[in-house]
């Protein structure tokens, strides 16, 4: 397997049979393989997640198909591709909230689809595919901040802490979280839950805004996690896994 860190909350996932493109809005796409079929999940519409050009993906490449979370719309799109004789609204899957999804890919293979509800908005995605275990959160996290109210943040927590439940003790293979430094003190504490909650085997940070030394500090003070937290350094770096 070979993860390539778009950028931001972007990520490329390359399986032996299958690529996952996640929350795309900027940066390289690796050249893709036109013969193996590509699965592009979009966990909501904020604009450093998703970038409507991902659909131009259908021109280049035949075997694509598009997750689109709660919220995100493709009608302009959809549209403007009948114009040209492509026909995208076949090849989009919505993803509400909460909710089961079984895809058949077009080599065949078989691929569960889990959403949870984001604490932002969105969702975030818990994948299942030939006895591997995935999950980008999107904007799923513990959004506490200072300066904002007691009661706020309780409910804050309340909610983070509701969706977790969902994942405890579950074994993930390879997950993709947010590790976002404008959260100053509470920067490390939606990881930390994730961590604490799941049996995560390659956790890579996400929503850093390019403060890639936050990755460091949260490892210093967990060394009880080193060789899970992935060290992102620069956008468009790749990282090979055994599957």
């Amino acid at each position: 397997m070979v993860v390539t860190y778009i950028g931001h909350s972007g990520f490329l996932m390359e399986t032996n049979s299958l690529y996952f493109l996640f929350d795309y809005y900027q940066g390289e796409i690796p050249e893709l393989k036109r013969e193996k079929p590509l699965i592009v999940f979009v966990s909501h519409k904020h604009k450093d997640h998703y970038n409507d050009e991902i659909f131009d993906i259908l021109k280049r490449h035949p075997y694509v198909r598009f997750v689109l979370g709660k919220g995100v719309s493709a009608k302009f799109r959809t549209m403007l591709f009948m114009t040209q004789g492509l026909d995208l609204e076949s090849r989009i899957i919505p993803a509400p909230k909460n909710t089961d999804l079984e895809i058949i890919s077009e080599n065949g293979k078989f691929l569960k689809v889990t959403t949870l509800r984001s604490t932002d908005e969105g969702v975030a995605y818990l994948l299942y595919y030939e006895n591997q275990v995935y999950f980008h959160a999107g904007d799923l996290n513990l959004w506490v901040w200072d300066g904002e109210t007691k009661q706020k943040n309780e409910a804050m927590r309340e909610k983070f802490l509701k969706e977790l439940e969902k994942l405890r003790g579950l074994h993930i293979d390879v997950a993709f979280f947010p590790l976002d430094p404008r959260l100053e003190n509470h920067a490390f504490e939606g990881m930390e839950l994730f961590l604490e909650y799941t049996d995560t085997e390659k956790v890579f940070p996400m929503h850093m805004w390019g403060q890639y030394d936050i990755i460091e500090a949260f490892q210093k003070k967990h060394p009880e996690y080193a060789g899970k937290i992935m060290d992102i350094t620069r956008d468009g770096q790749q990282f090979t896994l055994l599957e």
